[in-house]
């Protein structure tokens, strides 16, 4: 049986890419349009874009750092955390690949795991043999980043991030 405990490392990873936005002067957040979809999907914090008790992110929204920390992980444990532990090889994976699964699950969604057009990425999942290819492993991450986006640099520098973390030994 797998560890519940959500390694620290997946929580630095959403978070470096993530960053906090938009931050103001007494350390809160103030809520901002999302990079590839604007205020369509305001967003705060950590890339929050539902409150816990699944209320929706609104322009002119404040919450404080306490706050951000809070929603991040309620969305790391109560969205990706189930999904993630239903992947068939999740207990074969060492607290690394975890770490890298739970930031893309954070960025693209917990139901990506045999998900339409997440065949890529599943096939990773599935493949413990080849966990040891970093540049297979890469090839497969580098696949989700939006082509033709402004996000597009940034998601093939999380990409290659979470592909490297999930190659790396503990």
């Amino acid at each position: 049986m797998p560890s519940t405990a959500i390694p620290p490392r997946a929580l630095e990873l959403i978070k470096q890419f993530e960053g906090y936005h938009k931050a103001l002067p007494d350390g809160g957040a103030e809520a901002y349009p999302d990079p590839i979809y604007g205020w369509k999907v305001p967003t705060i914090g950590y890339g929050t874009i539902r409150y816990p008790d699944n209320r929706p992110v609104k322009q002119g929204d404040k919450i404080t750092a306490a706050q951000a920390e809070q929603y991040l992980l309620h969305e790391v444990i109560n969205k990706c955390q189930v999904k993630l532990q239903a992947i068939p090889t999740w207990g074969q994976m060492n607290d690394n690949q975890r770490a890298a699964l739970y930031s893309f699950a954070y960025n693209l969604g917990a139901s990506f795991y045999q998900g339409k057009n997440f065949q890529s990425i599943t096939a990773v999942c599935n493949s413990p043999q080849r966990w040891g290819d970093a540049v297979w492993v890469t090839a497969q991450f580098v696949k989700y980043c939006n082509p033709g986006t402004a996000a597009e640099k940034g998601l093939k520098r999380r990409r290659a991030a979470e592909a490297a973390l999930f190659c790396t030994p503990v």
